[in-house]
Parts: C-alpha cells; sequence; structure tokens
C-alpha cells in the first residue's frame, strides 16, 4: 500500500509540473504578448475565416433568389466582407490586449479624410447602387439625362455609358443621372408620334385633316389604336398649326416619324394645300 499512495503522489506531482510549465509557458512574453494570448487569436482567426466563408456563402445564395442586378449583388458581398474581416481584427487585437480605441478613432479619422477627399467618386458610387436598386432603366434602353441621349450599353458603378445615334459612346457620371432629370423612352412598348404641319388661314381644315388621316393610314406600322387624330395646336401670325397625333411600336418611333413626315407633305400638296411660311407685309408710305 505505501508503493500505491507513492506511486500516486508521484503521478499527481509531475501532473503539477507540467501545468506549472504549460502554465509558465502560455505565459512566456513575445514582443509584449504572452503565448497562449497569441494562440487564442489564432484559434479566433482560424474561427473567424470559416464563420465568414460560411456567412458569405450563404448571403449569396439569398441574393441569387433575388432580382436585383448582378453587379449590386457583388458589391453588398464585397461589403458585407469587409465589415465582418474589420469586426474580426478588432476582437483578434482586443484578445492580444492591443488597445482598440484609439485604433477606432484612426480608423474613423482617416476614413473621414478619405471620404472627403474622394466626395465626388463616393458620390458616384452611392447613386450607381440607388440607379442598380431602383433601376429606372437598363442596358439597351434608349434615355435622355440633361442634354445627353443615348442607348445604354453598360451601367457600372461609376458611371453609365451610352451610345448616341450618331454612334458616339459617351459616359455619363451616376451623380448626374441622380441629379437630373431623366426620360426613358423604350420603358412602354408604344411611343406617341407627334407632327406639326403649319397651313395657311385660307386652307379648309377638314380637307387638312382628310390629307393628314390618308397620309398615316399609308403606314402599316401606326398603330390603329389608339386611332390616328388630327387636332388645331396653335394659330401663329401667318399660319394654322395643325398636328397629326398617332402611336407606333417603341422601336418603329424614329422610321414612322421620318416616314410620315414626307408622306404628310405629299398629301398635302396633292389635295392643293399650301403649306405656309413666315411673311412681312411692308408698305411703303409716300410723302
Amino acid at each position: 500500500m505505501p508503493y500505491v499512495f507513492s506511486r500516486r503522489g508521484l503521478l499527481a506531482g509531475a501532473a503539477g509540473e507540467i501545468s506549472v510549465g504549460i502554465r509558465e509557458l502560455l505565459n512566456m512574453d513575445i514582443g509584449g504578448i504572452s503565448l497562449g494570448n497569441l494562440m487564442a487569436a489564432l484559434v479566433i482567426f482560424f474561427v473567424c475565416l470559416v464563420l465568414i466563408r460560411l456567412c458569405v456563402r450563404l448571403l449569396r445564395r439569398a441574393l441569387d433568389k433575388t432580382t436585383l442586378d448582378a453587379q449590386l449583388k457583388r458589391v453588398l458581398v464585397s461589403v458585407v466582407r469587409a465589415v465582418l474581416w474589420v469586426t474580426a481584427a478588432l476582437v483578434i487585437l482586443g484578445q492580444l490586449n492591443v488597445s482598440t480605441t484609439s485604433l477606432v478613432a484612426l480608423v474613423s479619422v482617416a476614413g473621414l479624410a478619405l471620404s472627403l477627399s474622394l466626395q465626388n467618386t463616393l458620390s458616384n458610387v452611392f447613386a450607381g447602387v440607388t440607379l442598380l436598386m431602383t433601376r429606372p432603366f437598363a442596358v439597351g434602353d434608349f434615355v435622355e439625362t440633361g442634354t445627353t441621349s443615348g442607348t445604354v450599353t453598360r451601367m457600372g458603378l461609376f458611371y453609365v455609358t451610352m451610345l448616341t445615334a450618331d454612334n458616339k459612346e459617351i459616359h455619363v457620371p451616376n451623380s448626374d443621372i441622380s441629379a437630373s432629370r431623366l426620360t426613358n423612352y423604350t420603358a412602354e412598348p408604344s411611343r406617341r408620334v407627334d407632327l406639326s404641319f403649319g397651313l395657311e388661314y385660307a386652307c379648309d381644315a377638314d380637307a387638312v385633316r382628310t390629307a393628314l388621316l390618308a397620309a398615316a393610314a399609308e403606314d402599316e406600322r401606326i398603330l390603329p389604336d389608339p386611332a390616328p387624330s388630327v387636332v388645331v395646336s396653335a394659330y401663329q401670325a401667318s399660319s394654322v398649326q395643325y398636328t397629326l397625333r398617332v402611336w407606333a411600336a417603341t422601336g418603329d418611333y424614329w422610321n414612322v416619324y421620318y416616314a410620315l413626315n414626307e408622306s404628310a407633305r405629299r398629301h398635302l400638296e396633292a389635295a392643293g394645300l399650301s403649306l405656309a411660311f413666315d411673311r412681312m407685309d411692308v408698305r411703303i408710305v409716300k410723302e
């Protein structure tokens, strides 16, 4: 029995010495950081790595089920990943007994300075995210914003690329689009074509209306509903202004516009109706 007790005592002593050795090893100072805290920080890092990858994967699956723009999805994933890594870095630094208060203040000041220096760029980015979320237009639409009009060929975070009617590529900053009036001419399947003609006061209104409607009836691209119409839209100094209104498919708008312009004049001239032009009566008074 004494032998048994002495053996147990030896084991207990050895365990105690090992425990003390491990404690001393963990408390070993490496560059002002204990080995224990360093190992805990490494464990936290690998746990955060796994969790962040899992969260990003779940976020991507959730976004794939939405109708958001693909580029906006990538931006959201990048932002969430960056926020998670910043949070993980603060936790790891706290485990290493690094004061995060001054670090957070420094990062805040640096972020403020960076945002001020990149004010225009950030404005374009936020405007781009807004455009991608609200989707007032899409690639392939013909839009007009400010003094610029064209077909949208690309939507980015910084600018929108348009191709004008004369084949010029224009890059419009997103902030300019958000701050100005935007007209999307291809949002609806059909558009109204308005053509105005100034005729002399002597021309019969019914004859003008008949000639213009005959011109519209020749073009098969003009939609029957709503039906074409002719109205007196203004009285000018030397003419009466008649407006021919027809509806056409959005893709046929310009072709109908130019063809009907030519056809209407031909029908007016065939009916003996003269287009008016500005005139000035000059009277010479002899003294």
